[in-house]
């Protein structure tokens, strides 16, 4: 059995335990400081940080093995330990005992680019201060026509990260949905969308400059006489179930920011 053990900066001790007891337990290991597309080579992946480094991760490799997250950040909502008891999980883990669960990922294509994210595609100003003007199409129909600092296509995980923030509402990670929330609207009685995951959505840009973030990973400029299509990505994050259940990691990670 082969495992790559992603650890972000600070967490070089833990990454040194873990390699230390996947090998004593002959798996070979692979460590790497950083994503690399090479990941996708490996029968799982051990994350050893934050949400962000996942993020990181899946923004590398399309088609991802099983992840195992060790959260040495705040609320890690997508992983599965605690540095205090990786031992346990991972035991189970490698006895075959840890059943695997997918949340569906989301795509955007603009010209010849392909975006993808597990929490969500952003449409924000490039320029700090300054409206965007965005419309927003399902299925060919406008939904949405506004100006603000830019709009938020989420998943349904996703639900709980920049989404949440901007007044958008939690949505049960079981939902396959894509949730689209204004950011910082100029209008008055806005409402977020949630509609099904295999929509199709086309997002235009009519005033302003705007950029396209993924998963706060990526950024790429979004001329204004082009389309931004996002749409459910083919490929799912697959990742070991954690034993406390997503929903309680959803309500640890509210309780953190009330």
């Amino acid at each position: 059995m082969k495992a790559a053990v992603v650890y972000k900066k600070g967490s070089e001790d833990i990454s040194e335990e873990v390699v230390a007891f996947l090998v004593d337990n002959s798996v070979s290991v692979t460590k790497f400081s950083t994503s690399s597309k090479k990941l996708e080579n490996f029968d799982f992946i051990v994350s050893i940080g934050g949400d962000g480094t996942i993020l990181g991760i899946l923004q590398k490799v399309e088609k991802c093995p099983p992840i195992f997250g060790i959260n040495t950040g705040r609320v890690g909502i997508l992983n599965h330990s605690e540095p205090e008891n990786f031992r346990e999980g991972l035991s189970e883990v490698l006895r075959g005992k840890v059943e695997t669960e997918e949340f569906t990922r989301i795509e955007g294509r603009i010209r010849r680019v392909k975006l993808t994210a597990m929490n969500e595609i952003a449409v924000l100003s490039a320029i700090p201060a300054k409206l965007v003007g965005v419309s927003v199409r399902i299925d060919g129909v406008e939904v949405e026509n506004l100006r603000g600092d830019g709009m938020l296509f989420s998943t349904s995980i996703g639900s709980t990260a920049y989404a949440l923030s901007s007044g958008g509402p939690v949505i049960d990670p079981q939902i396959q949905s894509i949730l689209i929330v204004p950011v910082a609207p100029f209008k008055i009685g806005w409402r977020p969308w949630v509609t099904g995951i295999d929509r199709k959505i086309e997002v235009s840009v009519h005033t302003g400059e705007a950029l396209i973030v993924a998963d706060g990973q990526k950024t790429v400029d979004f001329p204004s006489d082009r389309t931004l299509v996002i749409r459910k990505f083919k490929h799912p994050a697959v990742f070991f179930k954690s034993p406390s259940g997503r929903i309680e990691k959803i309500v640890e990670r509210i309780k953190t920011i009330d």
